[in-house]
């Protein structure tokens, strides 16, 4: 199993341990059912930018062209910055926020990061066609 894999694999059941163990301390009355959602919403927002952060350093793959491989690398850096800082928008409203406002405002965090990191990518990959970066050979 590759290093990538194993990696995810370990996170994932980190995860889900925590939500387990959240779930545990609520029913147990350890926490309140506010703090245990409050507690995980605060991880996945962590999580994400966590690996939001690692998006512009996964690069890989088949030989591409330069002009693929700088906008490819382009839209990676895009993605990583909007979603690293919707991930600690997310933590950050969780921790601070009401649980009114923390609800919609890491929703729209991570709905705009999203569409940000797609609109940028589409656009990016939509001028690869429209204007070659390497002269043509006659």
């Amino acid at each position: 199993m590759s290093p990538r894999i194993t990696t995810a694999i370990v996170i994932a059941l980190l995860f889900l341990a925590a939500a387990a163990g959240l779930r545990y301390a609520g029913d147990a009355g350890l926490i309140g059912a506010d703090g245990a959602r409050r507690a995980l919403q605060i991880l996945i927002g962590l999580g994400l930018a966590g690996y939001a952060n690692l998006m512009p350093k996964r690069i890989g793959g088949a030989p591409r062209s330069p002009l693929v491989e700088r906008r490819t690398q382009a839209a990676l850096r895009v993605g990583g910055w909007s979603l690293t800082l919707a991930g600690l928008t997310q933590a950050a409203l969780w921790t601070f926020a009401p649980l009114a406002v923390a609800d919609v405002g890491s929703l729209a965090a991570v709905a705009a990061a999203l569409t940000l990191t797609l609109g940028y990518t589409l656009r990016a990959f939509t001028a690869c066609g429209r204007a070659p970066d390497t002269p043509t050979v006659r």
